[in-house]
């Protein structure tokens, strides 16, 4: 641990800068010739400081530990920063995404025994120690992350899975993910935007040179000595026109007490204890044709897989059912060709049926009164006589064009020439002969 709680220091000229822009928000990753919090004789002594500034106050993190300086008002010439935590495990989150966000201190993802890990931290000021904060999914970094202060949102265009402790070589090197996320802070829920484009996986993959600085919607990465802005407040990324620009960052990333305020990058310049300043104008950088994450379509493809599969089970069930029901009807109507003709048609309707062939060959028409006697309800009254001629013919019509398997009824209807009132009854001239033959037959 280290040796002191509090530590008094000069107010050098990065803490009088930092002080001056009362407005300023934002971290620095302080070089290894800029380290504000002196760690020289302790086990802390090559670990990286960070400094953040949120709401006029200043912290300084300790890498890979977890332990958070604050700093007071400054005295004259120098300033105290008191240790506000009481980390007991250390060296589990290096290399750990620290943020500030509506004046609660949180840290993300790090790696450490051996693995990567995926979680979310927020400091805990009444206890001073760090509290997991659960979240609905585990979304992994892969050091292209981003925290946007004004959106509440930490972004991660790409994962990258690490765990040393598997033999698989692919675990040991690292796998990659290239689904696209951004955690709301206000839900502790990982959102999916879609997926990291195409051109910037190959782009990434041929990195070189490595470094990287936050600006107000993203961050500017050096790949093969060229300067690469990611903004991802409007999914964009810009290419930098400028040699000069890109041998700015790439100079300054060995050690690089670097930070952007109002359109500017301040530069710690240490043998002038004083800042240069370089201005970061969009006319020096050109838009790709690419964003930095587009329209995932696995999802979609996955979902139209089913919905074809759905409907492939669909015919094919369809197609099972009609073939079945077919050979159920031809097994029905094997069946009922080889019964007697009573056995398909009732007394009752055979003797219309002959009724209506008879006079067929007499060559008229049955009426209604001639049908009532046949069917025996020629004493009933008519709303019944109407209903009992009307199911008897509709049967007879069934029956037949199922035995047939034809689409003609046998027995049809025509007004009376002499009262249009009424009906008269035939048989359809075309079946004549295939009834008398079934009747025949059977």
């Amino acid at each position: 641990m280290p040796s002191e709680r509090t530590y008094t220091v000069q107010f050098n000229p990065i803490l009088q800068k930092i002080t001056q822009l009362s407005d300023y928000n934002g971290g620095i990753v302080l070089g290894n010739s800029t380290k504000i919090i002196p760690m020289d004789g302790t086990s802390f002594a090559p670990n990286g400081q960070e400094l953040i500034k949120h709401n006029g106050k200043i912290y300084i993190f300790i890498s890979q530990t977890g332990f958070i300086f604050q700093m007071s008002e400054p005295v004259g010439d120098s300033v105290v920063f008191r240790k506000i935590d009481n980390t007991i495990n250390i060296n589990y989150n290096i290399d750990c995404t620290n943020f500030i966000y509506k004046d609660q201190i949180y840290n993300y993802g790090g790696y450490g025994f051996w693995t990567k890990t995926a979680h979310l931290r927020k400091f805990n000021t009444v206890d001073q120690e760090w509290d997991i904060i659960p979240t609905n999914i585990e979304v992994f970094t892969a050091d292209y992350d981003w925290f946007s202060p004004t959106e509440g949102r930490l972004y991660v265009p790409f994962q990258k899975f690490e765990n040393k402790g598997l033999k698989d070589p692919n675990y040991n090197n690292g796998i990659f993910d290239y689904s696209s996320y951004y955690l709301d802070l206000k839900t502790a829920d990982w959102i999916k935007i879609g997926k990291f484009s195409n051109e910037l996986i190959k782009l990434i993959d041929q990195k070189s040179n490595f470094a990287n600085y936050d600006y107000d919607n993203g961050r500017v990465f050096i790949i093969n000595q060229e300067a690469y802005l990611f903004d991802y407040v409007h999914n964009k990324i810009f290419k930098s026109k400028r040699a000069d620009l890109n041998q700015f960052f790439i100079r300054n990333s060995q050690d690089m007490t670097v930070f952007y305020y109002k359109g500017q990058f301040y530069k710690y310049q240490l043998n002038t204890q004083s800042f240069k300043f370089w201005k970061l104008d969009m006319n020096d950088f050109q838009l790709m044709d690419f964003p930095i994450w587009g329209r995932d379509y696995s999802t979609s493809l996955l979902i139209a897989g089913i919905v074809l599969a759905i409907i492939v089970v669909v015919v094919m069930l369809w197609w099972i059912n009609r073939s079945v029901r077919k050979k159920i009807e031809k097994a029905q109507l094997k069946a009922l060709k080889t019964k007697s003709i009573n056995q398909a048609f009732t007394e009752i309707e055979l003797g219309l049926i002959q009724l209506l062939i008879d006079a067929y060959h007499s060559k008229h028409n049955v009426e209604i009164a001639d049908i009532n006697h046949v069917l025996g309800i020629k004493d009933k009254n008519i709303g019944l006589q109407k209903k009992v001629r009307s199911d008897v013919m509709n049967a007879i019509n069934d029956k037949y064009m199922f035995i047939t398997q034809g689409e003609t009824s046998l027995i049809g209807s025509v007004r009376k020439e002499d009262d249009k009132r009424f009906f008269e009854y035939f048989i359809a001239a075309s079946e004549v002969k295939t009834v008398q033959k079934i009747i025949e037959n059977n």
